[in-house]
């Protein structure tokens, strides 16, 4: 782990009391671990995972085959992603993505989260007001 994660780590274990017991202190935390998550900083990073470049390569493939038995569309080609719009460092074997690099994104009515039956309770669904700018900030 890096340096910088362990002060993260030592600062959350001295503060976690009165942090929990702040207005909108559950809230806060919430944020604070989803945003550790996303940078790759809440667990050491493992050098034996397989980088993300390589599951990105699985997805076109499988996403190529699919187009060609017939059961998705050829979708548009994305932009690259700029310097500019990287809001933070990634690990290394990490990638920024968009989101269309890896899922099918449609509009509409969510259904029901409590209903299973809709999904099985394995798809994750993400509200469209949720994704701001291109980005989901937040979703249940």
């Amino acid at each position: 782990m890096s340096k910088n994660s362990d002060v993260t780590i030592a600062l959350l274990e001295k503060h976690f009391d009165s942090a929990f017991a702040a207005p909108d202190g559950i809230k806060k935390l919430r944020e604070l671990i989803s945003s550790l998550a996303m940078q790759g900083k809440l667990v050491p990073q493992d050098h034996k995972d397989q980088p993300a470049s390589e599951l990105l390569k699985e997805i076109e493939a499988e996403k190529e085959r699919l187009i060609k038995d017939g059961k998705i569309k050829k979708s548009k080609p994305l932009l690259e992603i700029k310097p500019d719009e990287v809001p933070y460092k990634l690990p290394k074997s990490w990638e920024w993505v968009r989101l269309g690099n890896f899922g099918t994104w449609k509009s509409g009515t969510t259904p029901s989260r409590t209903n299973h039956a809709y999904y099985g309770g394995e798809i994750p669904w993400v509200k469209s007001g949720e994704v701001k700018q291109g980005r989901i900030r937040d979703t249940e």
